[in-house]
């Protein structure tokens, strides 16, 4: 496996890293050099389809590429991957969400129509693959295709000068649902089953099957959960219980899954791995818990019109569950090696994750109670993405200095 390809992953983490800290800076001492706007949408589009998508990408390859056949295939996808995806963030720096960033992000879709047959493809080939695990990794690039209709409906929506209706809205986050709870979390979850099973470690079968079921079957109304701010009728309210609930007992059986080998689980590994897929799973935990209050008619409305919660429950999902679920399997492949360095990373990395949680959580609740805001919010904030940047760094840096071979 080229190892310059894993160096593009933690090149986008950092650069992501490093533009929330210019956000968090802007706060406190704004400057027009570049428009905060451009950076946001350059932010949160390297985020998913930089480090996120490049993330999976490089486990997949990781995970097969001794017996791939197709390994110059593979490296010409992971090259335009970089390249599109590094001068789509230029773009967002230098225009916004205008012409040439569209056209790059669009891009961005077609490769990932390629690298979906390729991973298909290829898992074809493999028949000691678990069939939980095939589910998994399938279901999840059925969801990423899925996601896809949501920016080709941007277009359309915005060219019909629908900009600023709830039309929009509900086309932004039919991607980011289909993105977040569809593609990464099941494709993440295969190539960890796929990951356990190769170290010859029995996972529950009924259990992660039946899970998987709730979970994907749910993952279709449970969309609705993200537009109950939109009055739809009652069936909205309907659809999104039956996927808010549905989605959380899936993940519920899941845990279960896990949970009954644990031991097993994390004997073959080192504490900071074990200690990092803890983390991963309790996440998962409390975000799929979270996600049902959306349900209650009086706490809807808090959540959607609380620009820190919205902030926070998206930085849980992306900068936690997913990103530490990478940094997870990136342990357990030893593309990281467990050193006292990357876990002294790891550790600024988490602590940063936890005050960035904390400070945007704490914000939010103290408005639903109108009470004073937390003492030095944005420098609060900007010390927690600092220290964000810092593990990140140390985390590729720990990669960097692993002798020079083959994965």
């Amino acid at each position: 496996m080229p190892r310059l390809s894993i160096h593009f992953t933690f090149f986008f983490f950092t650069l992501i890293a490093l533009s929330g800290l210019w956000m968090r800076l802007f706060t406190i001492h704004p400057n027009t050099i570049i428009t905060y706007t451009h950076v946001l949408h350059g932010h949160s589009h390297l985020a998913i389809l930089g480090w996120a998508f490049l993330g999976v990408f490089i486990i997949f390859l990781t995970t097969f590429w001794e017996h791939m056949k197709q390994q110059r295939q593979a490296k010409i996808l992971i090259f335009f991957l970089f390249i599109i995806s590094s001068i789509m963030f230029i773009a967002f720096l230098y225009q916004g969400y205008a012409v040439f960033s569209i056209i790059m992000s669009t891009t961005h879709i077609f490769i990932e129509y390629w690298a979906a047959v390729f991973i298909y493809q290829q898992l074809k080939r493999h028949n000691d693959i678990p069939k939980s695990g095939r589910l998994f990794i399938n279901s999840g690039i059925i969801a990423l295709l899925i996601s896809s209709i949501g920016p080709f409906a941007l277009g359309y929506i915005s060219a019909n000068g629908l900009k600023d209706s709830y039309w929009f809205d509900m086309a932004m986050y039919f991607y980011l649902h289909f993105q977040y709870n569809g593609w990464l979390t099941l494709f993440l979850i295969g190539m960890f089953i796929i990951i356990v099973h190769r170290r010859n470690i029995p996972i529950q079968s009924h259990l992660l099957n039946l899970g998987f079921w709730c979970y994907f079957i749910s993952l279709f109304p449970s969309y609705f959960l993200s537009i109950l701010w939109i009055d739809l009728g009652n069936y909205n309210t309907v659809l999104a219980i039956i996927g808010g609930i549905g989605q959380w007992l899936g993940v519920l059986f899941i845990l279960a899954a896990f949970k009954r080998i644990w031991r097993e689980l994390i004997q073959p590994y080192s504490a900071i791995t074990a200690t990092s897929l803890a983390i991963t799973l309790l996440l998962l935990l409390i975000k799929s818990t979270m996600e049902l209050g959306l349900m209650l008619q009086s706490l809807a409305p808090l959540i959607y019109d609380t620009r820190s919660i919205v902030i926070g429950y998206l930085h849980l999902t992306l900068l936690g569950f997913i990103s530490i679920f990478i940094v997870t399997q990136y342990f357990m492949l030893n593309i990281i090696p467990s050193s006292s360095f990357s876990i002294f990373g790891f550790i600024v990395f988490i602590v940063g994750f936890i005050a960035n949680e904390g400070l945007l959580f704490g914000q939010g609740l103290l408005e639903w109670l109108k009470l004073p805001g937390i003492p030095f919010y944005s420098v609060g904030l900007l010390l927690a993405s600092g220290l964000l940047f810092v593990g990140i760094v140390m985390l590729w840096i720990s990669f960097g200095k692993k002798q020079h071979r083959s994965l």
